[in-house]
């Protein structure tokens, strides 16, 4: 009896830890939530550290209204004031998202950038915010901070007309 009793116990033992690694993983970013609006427009910019100084200013190439399709896994920006696309600067392509959920890819058409990894901070369908490493002001040789692009559901008036 205690032999059994013994075995059952070094066999539970044995089999605890698989028990705990087949748990359910916690909700994640639904890459889908990017659909949950046609349109998204930036609404802050700030450096970690100082979330509470709005930085837009200090960073425009970040700021605009945006489009995502993640049906086709293709976006693209637009400027804030005239609704006309970046698309011609770099500002249309493919993007994904990583399997863990965590970077957010973009790979322009055009342009002199290759790849752009952002780190997905809130994605709802009331906020889309990453975050990313770029130099100071975006000024080449400044040294490098992180900064975090906060953006929500477009509802202006500006029309944009999309270059894909």
């Amino acid at each position: 009896m205690q032999k059994s009793i013994l075995t059952c116990l070094l066999l539970a033992g044995a089999l605890l830890p698989f028990a705990a690694v087949a748990q359910q993983a916690p909700a994640s970013t639904d890459v889908r939530e990017l659909a949950s609006s046609a349109r998204w427009l930036t609404t802050r910019v700030y450096i970690e550290g100082a979330a509470e100084t709005d930085v837009k200013a200090n960073y425009p190439g970040v700021v605009g209204i945006s489009t995502w399709d993640p049906e086709r896994n293709r976006y693209e920006f637009f400027h804030v004031d005239t609704g006309h696309s970046k698309y011609n600067n770099g500002g249309g392509g493919y993007f994904f998202v990583t399997g863990d959920h965590k970077q957010h890819v973009l790979v322009p058409d055009i342009g002199t950038t290759k790849t752009i990894v952002r780190r997905m901070e809130t994605l709802s369908k009331n906020e889309f915010t990453y975050s990313r490493e770029v130099p100071r002001d975006m000024v080449e040789g400044n040294p490098p901070v992180r900064i975090y692009v906060v953006h929500a559901p477009y509802t202006g008036t500006v029309e944009t007309k999309s270059a894909l």
